[in-house]
């Protein structure tokens, strides 16, 4: 039956709000004696799983680091520790508290002092909103107190955190933080946390009874850097039917409409789409490429009846102009705006 269409009019454009657009071609029959009118060619649908371009927005989220004693600072004077060997560091350096099977220790009613090395940061970008001393204590059976104060030593001075204590011989977690840094007064740098030690001031609340500290971290609270490059989000476009009275070939053809837009958020962006079943999806590539420099994609479907193909956005990348939308030229847009067209070969 090829030949026989005769495409005459567009009845309908579709959009949804990822700007993706649906054109369904009107067509008659050339006409065969006895034979019911085809109708349209083919119908072009908005496929579901469209990609989600808003994630292309450049945003910044709050993260924690955390960060663990990794050697001895410049102080080693609370009394005791469990086991006896190694070093006081190891005894409060586990990711998860282990209660009385390592801690340093003190019965003494004036307070000793720990500082701790800890591990550099592996992030070392974006802003430190605060960083906070996390620090685990007991005190003693018979209602024994233990009494601890968070530490931290910048630019070679020591700064302490308020007064915690803890009844009884049970652990549970404290902590102090300092949204800048104690000496400087300002938001902390990444330079100055590779140079912090954290620590821990422990005393007793009376003679011949222990206060207990098992564990000590720092976590460090930032604002990530925001995303301005890497792959673009994926996804179905279109759902492409021909007529099943439709025996014959296809093309279908993908314009990108928006390139005034685009050109003010992005400064590169590549699509890769694929249709199922096509000529193009069975060659190397077997994708057809969208770009701010080239505005149409074109598939062949050969020899069709019925069915339906999907043509998706398989791949790609993009890069922004900035990491800042209120930069932009007014007018930006992050969403292509795609045109889907069936036309007979």
């Amino acid at each position: 039956m090829k030949g026989k269409f005769l495409i005459v009019a567009i009845i309908s454009a579709l959009m949804i709000g990822s700007g993706t657009f649906a054109y369904t071609w009107s067509t008659v029959s050339a006409g065969v004696a006895g034979e019911a009118g085809v109708g349209d060619i083919a119908t072009v649908e908005l496929a579901p799983n469209q990609p989600d371009w808003e994630s292309v927005i450049p945003t910044t989220e709050v993260a924690v680091e955390t960060l663990r004693p990794d050697a001895a600072g410049d102080n080693t004077n609370i009394p005791e520790q469990y086991p006896a060997s190694g070093e006081h560091w190891d005894k409060v350096a586990e990711a998860e508290a282990d209660d009385f099977s390592t801690y340093v220790s003190t019965v003494q009613t004036s307070y000793a002092m720990d500082l701790y090395n800890i591990a550099d940061s592996s992030i070392g970008t974006g802003t430190i909103h605060k960083l906070t001393v996390y620090f685990c204590i007991s005190g003693d059976d018979g209602g024994g107190v233990g009494y601890a104060k968070a530490l931290v030593k910048t630019y070679g001075a020591i700064y302490q955190g308020s007064e915690e204590t803890q009844t009884g011989k049970t652990f549970d977690i404290r902590s102090y933080e300092w949204t800048t840094n104690p000496d400087t007064g300002v938001a902390w740098t990444w330079d100055e946390i590779n140079a912090l030690q954290i620590g821990i001031e422990l005393k007793s609340g009376s003679d011949f009874t222990n206060a207990y500290c098992t564990q000590v971290y720092a976590e460090i609270s930032y604002e990530t850097e925001p995303i301005t490059q890497g792959p673009v989000p994926t996804g179905d476009l279109f759902l492409i039917s021909p007529n099943a009275n439709y025996t014959g070939d296809l093309q279908v053809k993908v314009y990108l409409t928006n390139v005034a837009a685009l050109t003010k958020a992005y400064n590169y962006l590549s699509m890769a789409l694929y249709l199922e079943g096509s000529v193009e999806a069975g060659q190397v590539p077997n994708y057809r490429v969208l770009s701010l420099t080239s505005g149409v994609a074109t598939f062949n479907l050969l020899d069709v009846s019925g069915g339906t193909y999907t043509l998706s956005l398989i791949s790609g990348s993009y890069e922004l102009v900035s990491a800042h939308p209120e930069e932009w030229e007014e007018g930006w847009s992050v969403t292509p705006e795609l045109y889907c067209e069936v036309v007979q070969r």
